[in-house]
């Protein structure tokens, strides 16, 4: 048969395997369902022996219901891929063979899962207990396939507000009246987890300490450490100090990576400051019975009470009130302090609206500030709003300030020339190995032995040029600089939280703001009133009651001013804020802001008892608020309430929109008793005119009412539902949140500066270009339809090409959300911008994580957003900003003359023990104890002299240096070679100049062995006093040359021979008169200068150093004069050269963005200071003279982009396929 039919035959085997699968299979289903089976009794409330004898007595371990089930699982493992494969093998389809092993695969591997879960309560009752993540899924999802149960679904946070509150409980599954059961609980816990924000492992302290020392520069100290401790520890070393270099060595090792370590623990408060907005605790109902609960263990699902004065414990919809009256406040998400009314109404058409549309919705972390309700929890945990912002904040990486990334490209490069000196030092005496071993060991033999002991000794000498070339003191110079400039900008309310913040701030390109608060006071003020025949003026900035109302410019007669406030009265008495004087005197509110105007408005117009004028007036009835009507109504008694007789008047504020058809006529010549029918029209084209400025307008009315329709539930209805217009018009109130005066001047220097101010804000983008124009962030004179503005809703349409086509050249940001922020940053981080962004809310902290430098307002701002951020304002003030960037280039010019000063005075120490060696001397001029006082106090000295520098010039008035300037430029590098040099050569010259002029007595010249000359070349061998005084002269060289180094490198553009040198920063005195002092300290003081290998000098070796000094103070300041014009030309092709040599990896390359972004700032700079003309008009509608005339450094309109093409990128595809995003 098998001849006949090959084919049968091959299958048979098949067949057999099909069949096996088959028989094994159905055994492991029937026993996954009695397993099942036995899962579900054992999971009842009573428990019972069944239960025990599955789970195990005490309900937690491991029973024969486990066993079952984790053989289920191994066998399932097994028939999986033996029945997949027989039945392919076998011709037939595999799903249902699949379909049954993994059945029994799911039966063995989740069972187990969900009854680790399950624990029993002394009560009977059971709670979810931690487990996997996987596992809590796993238990849920099974538990829903056990029961029958439902699916939330996933876009639930997007959908609930737009569905009623019986349809939202539907959808979660859950009885409003009852609530959910314990066993729900359970089951919800097993697939959401508990209600706890998401969090990041963190990194050990040790492995975070470890990894300080992950630096090329550290290492290679480590390594001279290392050795000089083996040297000492061998014998090497016969010196009594010989622990000392090491030991100092180390202890500024562990000093920086300590302060490594303080800095990174700082970044992560930001994450452990949000669990500040989570209560503890929650009041819920389960079963019928509402009890108080662990926030935590919320689910999706449960029915949450909540009063005033609550933190809300998950993302709740709200589904019934117990109050007239709901409201809560969403600083925490929003950045806006002002109360959000809240009510059960559903919200059509809203599928992606932000949060504050979302009226019938309360979010986890913000607080119920007025009513009560009922809402069921549609997300939790890490799903909910802030869980969101949570999740975001784990996954952003602190962005690293361009300082550290300068001085980590400089220590590689340093450690690269450091290293390739001393390959170099020790292996031009490689032919002298053998001979110094013989030397040193008094052996003749050729032999490994003898050429290890001379290869030990140039490795000596390579190590000490090591340790003389790097620069142990600079970064606690830098540090030290960083430091005291933070103290400086926290005595400017700019408060400083990451120290390399402070350079950073030096090279900001872009400042994006925020504008409530920050540009603008946060103080409401009515700029206008609109009356029948004219708009009147109101001066004056903020809730302080100090301006004159005006007319074209003019103040209007007192007579005129009372008709005005009798007119307006009821904006006053319609008004449940207030306004008072705090202890320190300021004007301080109460309630809402807009309300809080309209008395200021009341103060300036005569009212200055307003509290006396709501006491001659008092209130009968009220209608509160409510953005379903979005007007306020009030009944005033104009004399005693009791008195039956006293005439009751309806007063009413809210939108035009809504009280404009509700008004059957208006006050004429500012008199009530002069009215005219309503003009509808007029009154509408006024609202829309003033709307157009950015203002926030109030229509004001009243009308007389009767007793006898005051009822106790009187609502809206009053007025929306009155048979016909009865209200009359008495105005409209026009209200701003005026800008800081202060903001616009530092708009202006900031401008100055080529750097450019981005408002993004919330607020609807009328308003905000109407404070653009009056900051000057984008031109006065500019028509609304010229000026870049771009909404939050476009830039979410937008794709990352097209956001960074349109990203440098929009200033205006409106209805932008905490999202939009982000990618504006990372926009402006592509396009090789340095930017800064302001946010004071929970829900702009991975933003200000994000950016260059993050800005948090320290007023207004939440602890998530301050422990976000690299910088705080205590004043909220965006002047501040400006403050702080010129304080940081004041703090980068300063670091690049520390710069500037420190290297090439370490590679003078290191090239004079090199030449040394190279030349043949006697013995090393200056000796590594020498090397670390210089590096560590000297230069540290006149180091922090040098960051103490006042300004050089107007910083302001120049552009942002580009972002890809190198802190160890050609400048430096020909400064260091060239000052190095003079310093090599004078130090080397006094040294030499002592030793020749006085010779070894005879007597001590026949003492010395072979091996004692050989040593002191190393540096060690018999000391005698003519060496250490050849060495102290070399050694006050070096310092004194220092010193007079350290005047050139206070001026790095300007010549230092000035009066302005004995004038300005006294410090440079002060640290000169120590420097000087420990040098004759170390040169005179017996014992002292003993272990520093120094000995007295004479008169004659004093003037030597003095002139010397001289000498190259005058040789540095000709170069200055000379280096640009005729040095620099000559000696950049041969740096160039050299530059060619370094490997691809070290080089700083300049992409096309980079470049891109050095020809924005170019054109920014080659724009500053362009004059627009003065048009009133074009500032606050108070001011007299409009606003000043101000530089702008972008193009504005089309006109300009064409002008300037080059600032705008090729339209990517995602631009031509969404052209309605690009603005024309």
């Amino acid at each position: 048969m098998s001849a006949s039919n090959p084919q049968h035959s091959d299958r048979a085997p098949g067949r057999i395997g099909v069949a096996a699968a088959r028989a094994a299979a159905a055994a492991a289903l029937c026993v996954a369902s009695a397993a099942f089976w036995a899962g579900s009794t054992a999971g009842g409330v009573d428990g019972g022996t069944l239960k025990a004898s599955l789970l195990g007595s005490d309900g937690a371990s491991p029973g024969l219901f486990m066993a079952v089930c984790a053989a289920l699982a191994m066998t399932a493992a097994i028939l999986l891929p033996v029945a997949g494969a027989a039945s392919s093998r076998g011709g037939r389809k595999p799903n249902r063979w699949l379909g049954l092993a993994l059945l029994a695969l799911v039966a063995g591997s989740h069972l187990p899962s969900a009854s680790a879960l399950v624990k029993v309560r002394p009560g009977g009752a059971r709670m979810a207990q931690p487990g996997s993540l996987a596992a809590q899924r796993a238990a849920g999802m099974l538990g829903r396939r056990m029961r029958g149960g439902f699916t939330i679904p996933e876009d639930m946070g997007r959908t609930a507000h737009m569905a009623s509150a019986a349809e939202v409980c539907k959808t979660c599954g859950v009885d409003p009246d009852v609530g959910l059961s314990e066993e729900e609980v359970v089951e919800r816990q097993g697939v959401y987890g508990l209600n706890v924000l998401p969090s990041k492992k963190r990194v050990p302290l040790w492995k975070r300490f470890i990894d300080q020392f992950d630096d090329k520069m550290v290492k290679i100290l480590l390594a001279a450490a290392g050795i000089s401790v083996v040297f000492a520890a061998t014998g090497e070393e016969s010196e009594d100090h010989s622990f000392v270099e090491p030991a100092v060595i180390v202890s500024i090792l562990l000093l920086n990576a300590a302060i490594g370590v303080w800095q990174e623990s700082n970044a992560e408060k930001a994450i452990d400051a949000l669990s500040s907005y989570n209560p503890d605790h929650a009041k819920v109902l389960r079963g019928g019975v509402v009890s108080i609960v662990e926030a935590k263990e919320l689910v999706p699902g449960d029915i949450v009470e909540v009063s005033v004065g609550d933190k809300i414990p998950a993302d709740l919809r709200i589904i019934c009130t117990q109050s007239t009256t709901l409201s809560a406040e969403q600083a925490a998400l929003t950045g806006e302090a002002a109360g959000v009314p809240k009510s059960v109404t559903w919200v059509a058409d809203t599928l992606d609206a932000d949060i504050s549309a979302k009226e019938n919705c309360l979010f986890s972390g913000t607080d119920l500030v007025y009513g009560k309700c009922h809402g069921v929890v549609m997300k939790s945990g890490a799903d909910t709003e802030i869980g969101k912002i949570a999740k975001a904040l784990t996954e952003t990486e602190d962005t690293s300030s361009p300082l550290q990334d300068k001085l980590d490209a400089f220590g590689d490069f340093l450690t690269n020339i450091i290293t390739v000196i001393c390959a170099a030092c020790w292996a031009i005496n490689l032919p002298k190995f053998t001979k110094k071993g013989m030397a040193l060991t008094g052996r003749d033999d050729n032999t490994w032995a003898v050429w290890g002991k001379g290869a030990m000794y140039f490795f000596k000498i390579a190590i000490v040029l090591a340790v003389a070339a790097i620069p142990e003191g600079l970064p606690a110079v830098v540090t030290i600089s960083l430091a005291l400039a933070m103290q400086t900008l926290a005595r400017r309310n700019a408060i400083i939280r990451q120290l390399p913040a402070v350079e950073t701030l030096g090279s900001v390109t872009v400042i994006c703001s925020d504008k409530t608060g920050t540009l603008t006071k946060n103080e409401m003020t009515v700029q206008a009133i609109q009356t029948a025949e004219a708009q009147l003026d109101l001066t004056g900035v903020g809730y302080a009651p100090e301006g004159e109302l005006c007319e074209d410019g003019r103040p209007l007669p007192a007579d005129r001013v009372a008709r005005v406030l009798t007119m307006f009265e009821g904006s006053v008495l319609c008004n449940d804020s207030g306004l008072g004087k705090n202890d320190n005197g300021h004007w301080e509110p109460v309630g809402y802001p807009t309300e809080v105007s309209l008395l200021t408005m009341g103060m300036k117009l005569g009212a200055k008892d307003w509290k006396g004028l709501k006491a001659s007036k008092p209130r009968v009835a009220a209608v509160p608020f409510a953005s379903e009507h979005k007007f306020m109504c009030c009944v005033h008694a104009h004399g005693p309430a009791q008195d039956h007789a006293t005439p009751l008047f309806l007063h009413v504020k809210g939108a035009p929109d809504r009280l404009i058809p509700r008004c059957k006529d208006q006050v004429v010549g500012e008199k009530f008793d002069t009215l005219a029918p309503i003009d509808e029209r007029y009154w509408q084209d006024q609202a829309a005119r003033l709307s157009a400025k950015g203002l926030r307008v109030l229509a004001v009315c009243r009308a007389d009412f009767q007793r006898e329709d005051i009822t106790s539930d009187m609502d809206a209805d009053l007025i929306l539902k009155a048979p016909q217009p009865f209200l009359t018009m008495i105005g409209l109130v026009a209200i701003l949140d005026p800008p800081r005066p202060e903001a616009i001047e530092g708009v202006k220097v900031a401008t100055k500066a080529g750097i450019v101010v981005k408002m993004i804000t919330g607020d609807h983008p009328a308003t905000a270009t109407a404070i653009a124009k009056m900051l000057a962030i984008v031109p006065s004179d500019a028509n609304d339809k010229d000026v870049s503005t771009f909404t939050g809703p476009q830039l979410d349409a937008m794709d990352d090409d097209a956001l960074d086509s349109i990203v440098l050249n929009c200033n205006v940001f409106a209805r932008a959300s905490p999202e939009n922020k982000i990618r504006i940053v990372k926009s402006l981080q592509r396009m090789g911008q340095v930017s800064s962004m302001t946010g004071d809310g929970v829900n702009d902290a991975p933003a200000l994580k994000a950016a260059n430098i993050g800005v948090a307002m320290g007023i207004t701002g939440t602890d998530v957003s301050k422990e976000a951020a690299k910088m705080v304002l205590a004043d909220d003030n965006f002047a501040t900003i400006v403050v702080a960037v010129k304080e940081g280039r004041r703090v980068w010019d300063n670091l690049v003359k520390v710069l500037m000063y420190n290297i090439p005075v370490n590679f003078a120490q290191g090239l004079s023990v090199f030449f040394s060696q190279a030349l043949k001397l006697e013995t090393v001029p200056l000796t590594a104890i020498q090397v670390l006082y210089v590096n560590m106090v000297t230069s540290v000295t006149m180091g922090m002299m040098l960051s103490m520098e006042p300004p050089e010039g107007d910083i302001m008035a120049l552009p942002p240096r580009k972002t890809t300037k190198k802190l160890f430029g050609k400048k430096v590098m020909w400064n260091c070679v060239f000052v190095s040099s003079c310093m090599v050569i004078a130090v080397i010259g006094t040294f030499q100049w002592s030793l020749v002029n006085n010779p070894e007595s005879p007597e001590n010249l026949a003492a010395l062995t072979a091996e004692d000359i050989s040593n002191r070349r190393a540096g060690g061998g018999p000391r005698s006093e003519r060496i250490d005084r050849a060495r102290g002269e070399a050694f006050n060289m070096l310092v004194f040359a220092e010193m007079a180094y350290a005047l050139n490198c206070r001026y790095l553009r300007a010549p230092a021979i000035t009066i302005k040198i004995f004038t300005e920063n006294h410090w440079c005195w002060v640290a000169m008169g120590i420097a000087t002092t420990l040098q004759l300290l170390l040169t005179y003081a017996p014992g002292v200068n003993t272990f520093f290998y120094n000995g007295p000098i004479d008169g004659m070796a004093w003037l030597r150093i003095l002139g010397f000094s001289t000498v190259i103070f005058f040789i540095v300041e000709a170069e200055k004069i000379l280096g640009p014009k005729y040095l620099m030309p000559a000696v950049r092709p041969i740096f160039d050269a050299i530059y060619s040599l370094v490997p691809e990896p070290l080089k700083l390359k300049r992409t096309q963005t980079a470049m891109q972004s050095v020809r924005f700032i170019a054109t920014s700079a080659s724009t500053m200071g362009m004059p627009h003309p003065n048009q009133p008009g074009h500032g606050n509608p108070c001011a007299p003279g409009g606003g000043e005339a101000h530089g702008f450094d972008h193009p504005v309109n089309q006109e300009a982009s064409m002008a300037a093409p080059h600032l705008h990128r090729e339209r990517s595809e995602a631009s031509m396929v969404a052209p309605h995003l690009h603005r024309e």
